[in-house]
C-alpha cells in the first residue's frame, strides 16, 4: 500500500529532525532552527498525513500515489539540505533550497489535485 511508504519515510525523517533538534540544544546553537522545523513539518508530519490520505483512500492510482511520493521526497532531500547550507553560509545552498522550495510546491499541488480526485462523488 503506498500510503504506508509515506507513513514510514515520515517517521524517518521526524526521527532525524527531532535528532537535529537534540542536537541543536545540547550545543545551544539554534542556527538550523528553520532546518529542523522544516524537516519535521515537510518530512515528518505532511508526509505523515499524506500517508493517512492515501490509505484512506486506496482507489487512488497506485501510480499517480507513486509519483506523489517520488516528488516529496526529492523535495525533502534538496529542500532541508539547501536550508542546512543557506544557514551555514554555505554557497550552494540558495540553489539547493531554489531547487527544493519550487519541488516542493510541486508536489502540494500535485497532492490537492490527489485529494480532489480521491474525495470526488462517484456518479
Amino acid at each position: 500500500m503506498p500510503g504506508n511508504l509515506f507513513l514510514r519515510t515520515s517517521v524517518v525523517f521526524l526521527v532525524i529532525g527531532v535528532a537535529l533538534g537534540m542536537f541543536m540544544g545540547i550545543k545551544q546553537d539554534f542556527v538550523q532552527a528553520p532546518t529542523h522545523a522544516h524537516l519535521n513539518l515537510i518530512g515528518g508530519v505532511w508526509m505523515f498525513l499524506a500517508g493517512l490520505f492515501y490509505n484512506a483512500h486506496p482507489h487512488l492510482s497506485r501510480k499517480a500515489v507513486l509519483i506523489h511520493y517520488g516528488l516529496a521526497v526529492i523535495a525533502i532531500l534538496t529542500f532541508v539540505p539547501g536550508l542546512y547550507g543557506v544557514n551555514a553560509s554555505l554557497p550552494w545552498g540558495e540553489k539547493a533550497v531554489m531547487v527544493g522550495a519550487t519541488l516542493a510546491a510541486i508536489q502540494f499541488v500535485y497532492f490537492a489535485v490527489m485529494v480532489f480526485i480521491g474525495t470526488a462523488r462517484k456518479a
